[in-house]
C-alpha cells in the first residue's frame, strides 16, 4: 500500500503520483546542487578580500545545498511509495533536514546582520577581523544542531510524514512535548531570526544614501554593496514564504492535533516549498552577476 495506513478515507496518491512526486524531487534536487555549486565556485575564486565579504553568502548556498541533500532518499522513496531506509534512517533523514533548515534560516539572520554592519558601521566593517565571520558562521550550524538533536534526545520525535515517504518531526504525535518544542521553534528559530533580519535590510537599505557611489558601484568585485544588501532582502522575504507551509503544518497539528490527517498533497507541498525557495537563490544571484559584467572603459576625455 501506498503512504500511511491511517490515511484511511483520505486522499492517498497513486502509484504515478508517487512516480511524478519522486521524479520532481529528483530534479529540483540535481538543479539546486548544480546551480548552488556554480554560485559556490564563482564566489570562492574571488580574491581574499571580496572572498570574505561573500563568506555568509556562500554559508546561505551550502546551507541551501543541504536542504535539498537528502533529495536522493526522498526521491526514491516517493518513487516506490514507502519509507526505503528503515527506522534509523528515518532519524538520520529526520536530523539532516532539521540541522539544514534551521542552519539555513539561521545563516540568513547572520546574512541580515553582516549588511547592516557593512553599510551603517562601515568603518567597523572594513578593519573587522576574519575571526568574527568564522564565529558567526559556526554559531549559527550551532543553532541548527541544537534544534536537530532535541527530538532525538525526547523533546518532540522524529517519525514518517503522512505520506510514508519522508521523515521529519513527527507532526501526527502532537502531545505536550511536540507542542512545547513546535512553539518554541516558531518563535525563537523562525519568527525572530527572520523578522530582525528583515528589519536589519531595511536599515541597511536606508543607510546605503549615505554611501559614497564608489562604494555602492561594482568595482572589482562580482557583486555590489547594494546587489548584496538586495540580495539578502530578497532572499529573507522568500524564505519567509517558503518555510511557511512547514510552519503551517506543524503549529497547524500543534493546535487541532490532527497531524495524521493531512493529505498526501498537504504533506508532500512544505518540503517542495522550502526547497523551491532554495532553488531560487542561485537564480538570482545569476541574474545579478550578469547586470555587472565588467565593461570596457568609457570615460570621456
Amino acid at each position: 500500500m501506498f503512504g500511511n495506513p491511517a490515511m484511511t478515507g483520505l486522499h492517498q496518491f497513486t502509484m504515478w503520483e508517487h512516480y511524478f512526486t519522486g521524479s520532481i524531487y529528483m530534479v529540483l534536487g540535481c538543479f539546486v546542487f548544480a546551480t548552488n555549486g556554480i554560485c559556490l565556485v564563482l564566489l570562492t575564486k574571488q580574491s581574499p578580500k571580496p572572498r570574505r565579504k561573500y563568506a555568509i553568502l556562500i554559508h546561505v548556498l551550502i546551507t541551501g545545498m543541504g536542504v535539498n541533500g537528502g533529495f536522493a532518499a526522498h526521491a526514491s522513496s516517493s518513487i516506490a511509495g514507502r519509507w526505503l531506509y528503515g527506522s534509523v534512517g528515518c532519524q538520520i533523514m529526520g536530523f539532516w533536514g532539521f540541522f539544514a533548515g534551521m542552519s539555513h534560516i539561521w545563516m540568513l539572520f547572520a546574512f541580515g546582520m553582516e549588511r547592516f554592519v557593512a553599510v551603517c558601521y562601515r568603518d567597523f566593517y572594513n578593519t573587522m577581523p576574519s575571526i568574527y565571520y568564522t564565529v558567526v558562521i559556526g554559531l549559527m550550524y550551532v543553532f541548527g544542531t541544537f534544534w536537530a538533536t532535541m527530538p532525538l534526545l525526547g523533546w518532540a520525535t522524529y517519525g514518517p510524514e503522512v505520506h510514508g515517504t519522508s521523515c521529519t518531526i513527527n507532526y501526527s504525535l502532537s502531545d505536550e512535548s511536540y507542542q512545547s518544542f513546535i512553539f518554541f521553534l516558531a518563535a525563537f528559530s523562525f519568527v525572530c531570526p527572520l523578522v530582525s533580519a528583515w528589519y536589519a535590510i531595511t536599515k541597511a537599505w536606508s543607510g546605503l544614501s549615505a554611501l559614497p557611489d564608489a562604494e555602492k558601484e561594482k568595482d572589482k568585485d562580482i557583486l555590489s554593496e547594494e546587489q548584496l544588501t538586495a540580495l539578502a532582502g530578497i532572499f529573507i522575504l522568500i524564505s519567509s514564504i517558503s518555510w511557511s507551509g512547514f510552519g503551517y503544518v506543524a503549529v497547524y497539528s500543534a493546535i487541532t492535533h490532527a497531524g495524521a490527517s493531512l493529505t498526501h498533497l498537504g504533506g508532500h507541498m512544505a518540503p517542495l516549498m522550502s526547497k523551491i525557495g532554495c532553488a531560487l537563490f542561485p537564480v538570482l544571484i545569476f541574474m545579478a552577476t550578469s547586470r555587472t559584467i565588467p565593461k570596457s572603459d568609457t570615460k570621456k576625455p
